[in-house]
This record gives structure tokens, C-alpha cells and sequence, in this order.
């Protein structure tokens, strides 16, 4: 299915990708740049997924959009288990499982004849940008550059303990022992309020994440509830020495969910990444808050300098 029209600068068509996991297709959209006269050809393209509990249809669009009016290529995909792709039980985070995706859609983009497989860009954002940043120090995955948004990259310390983060631990015990003798998944709300149960309850969580869902019905708010210690043992910035490639990374200066002091880090371990600081908290650079423009157009800045289009 391909959509266009003539304000547009480019066409999208919607794309099933094999993953890993036979019978389960990555659900994903591919973006052209509309050249005048000519099919597109040995474009340079970037490979897009969402954050934490998040899928494309949360704003993913508006980046892509931008990106392919550039002139890139673009595929934007839903992990294993999330968004409209396949995949059971749902709404499960599995980090190994996720980072294979983003590795199954580099290869698929490598194999299209209108993309340049020499140069080949991931983004991401949030618990995805550390995905991008693990990515990033794979030398074997040849990539051109990478984007880290407001990226996850560990965690310094333990958070306060309250009665919702015990519960949430509590229930995310029960969880492991569960899915251990074959049974589905315990349940807890991704974003809370603080206090309550949930795996992001810093102060903006909720209200943030619930920002960028375009139409009611998108955001599921649902998440197995061992995920809660992805976040302990999950350390992106445990490989930042090893990163083959440039990296722009997007740093909000009053981020709680994702700590700045771990992007400040990461820029002193490797000359490949380039940290750009913006005003405001974790959620406020996504399309359609104060610091959108700003860190849309570094961004830009970054792909026309590092893997110009053409």
C-alpha cells in the first residue's frame, strides 16, 4: 500500500518484514524521497524503532517524514511482540529480541535496490536510543552513523524505594516465576504516576508518553512486569569505547527517566559521539513540544554533514 500526494516530498508504502522468529513479520513503513523523472536509487537510509512500551504510530511519522523531504530512505518498525507487529504474548520487552529486529531491518534495507548498503543509519529514541548506541559499537554491522535520542544508557544508582517500586519489583518477581513454568505474563502499567505501580513513574512519565499518541487506542499502556529490570541490568553505555561510528546524541539537560549524566559519560568514553544539549525534561524535544525544532534541526545538521544524500 503506497501513499502520496502532490505537497509530499515523499512516498510511503507499508512493509512485512521476516524476523527471526518464523511466522512472526515485523510490521513497518518504508519511506522514498519522490525525485523527479527518476526511481529512487542508492539512497542512503535510516532504520527507526520507538522507545520503551512505545510503537510508530506515537510520532514516529514526523521524523520520518523530515528525513525522507531530505532525500533519505527511511524504514520505521514495530519490534516483535509491539505495535502491529506479530508476535505472542504481547507487549513483552525482551532487549535481546529487540536489538536482533533492528538488526533483521538493517539486513532487509541492505537487500532493497533503492538503498545504498554501504550507507545505512539507525534512530532511536529513549530505551531505543541505547539500543542504537549498543548497535553502534558492533563493528560488523558496517553502519554509516547513528541517532540516540534522549537516550537510555543505565542507570547510576538504584531508584528511591516506595511502596509502588516494591510492588512493581514484587510483581515483576511473581512475573519471572510465572513465565518460568510456561504461564503468560503479569501485567503492569508502563508510565504511572509516581507512588503507584509502573515501570516509568518519574514525574513526566504519564502525562509525557501520553503526549505523543496521536489517536486514542494507540498506547496500550501495558507491560510485563519483570521488564522493570531491563533497566537495572541493561547497560548500553558498557560497549560506548567500542562505537565504530559517528553518534549524534540528543540530550535533554533535565532528564530524570533517562539520566543525562549517562549521555555526558558516554561522549567522554568515545571521539565518535557528539552530544547535543537541549532545555527541558525527557519528553520535551518529541513533535509538538518547545524543543522539537531545535533537536529536529541538529539532527538534520548531523545526517547532511556525516551522510549527505547525495
Amino acid at each position: 500500500m503506497s501513499s502520496t500526494t502532490t505537497e509530499q516530498k515523499f512516498v510511503k508504502t507499508d512493509l512485512k518484514i521476516s524476523s527471526k522468529t518464523p511466522g512472526w513479520n515485523l510490521d513497518a513503513w518504508k519511506y522514498l524521497p519522490t525525485i523527479a523523472g527518476s526511481q529512487p536509487k542508492d539512497l542512503p537510509v535510516i532504520v527507526m524503532a520507538h522507545g520503551f512500551s512505545a510503537n510508530k504510530l506515537m510520532s514516529l511519522a514526523d521524523y520520518a517524514e523530515e528525513f525522507a523531504s531530505l532525500g533519505y530512505g527511511v524504514i520505521v518498525f514495530d519490534y516483535r511482540r509491539w505495535g502491529t507487529s506479530d508476535g505472542k504474548p504481547r507487549n513483552v520487552v525482551n532487549v535481546s529480541d529487540q536489538l536482533e529486529d533492528y538488526r533483521t531491518v538493517i539486513k532487509f534495507a541492505r537487500q532493497q535496490p533503492e538503498f545504498d548498503p554501504q550507507r545505512v543509519v539507525i534512530w532511536g529514541t529513549s530505551f531505543a536510543g541505547g539500543h542504537v548506541v549498543t548497535l553502534a559499537s558492533e563493528q560488523e554491522l558496517n553502519l554509516k552513523a547513528a541517532i540516540a535520542q534522549c537516550p537510555f544508557l543505565g542507570q547510576d544508582s538504584t531508584p528511591p524505594l516506595s511502596w509502588g517500586v516494591l510492588r512493581t519489583v514484587l510483581k515483576g518477581v511473581a512475573d519471572v516465576l510465572k513465565r518460568a513454568v510456561g504461564l503468560g505474563p503479569i501485567y503492569v502499567p508502563a508510565a504511572a504516576h509516581p507512588g503507584r505501580v509502573g515501570v516509568m513513574t518519574t514525574p513526566d512519565s504519564y502525562d509525557g508518553i501520553h503526549a505523543i499518541v496521536k489517536q486514542k487506542g494507540q498506547y496500550p499502556n501495558e507491560v510485563n512486569a519483570s521488564s522493570i529490570f531491563a533497566f537495572q541490568y541493561y547497560n548500553p553505555n558498557a560497549t560506548g569505547a567500542k562505537i565504530a561510528c559517528p553518534v549524534k546524541v540528543l540530550g535533554p539537560k533535565e532528564d530524570v527517566l533517562c539520566p543525562h549524566d549517562r549521555k555526558k559519560q558516554l561522549a567522554r568514553m568515545s571521539s565518535q559521539v557528539e552530544l547535543y544539549e537541549v532545555p527541558g525534561g525527557h519528553f520535551d524535544l518529541y513533535p509538538g513540544t518547545p524543543n522539537y525544532p531545535e533537536s529536529l534541526a541538529a539532527m538534520k545538521e548531523f545526517l547532511l554533514k556525516r551522510v549527505p544524500p547525495t
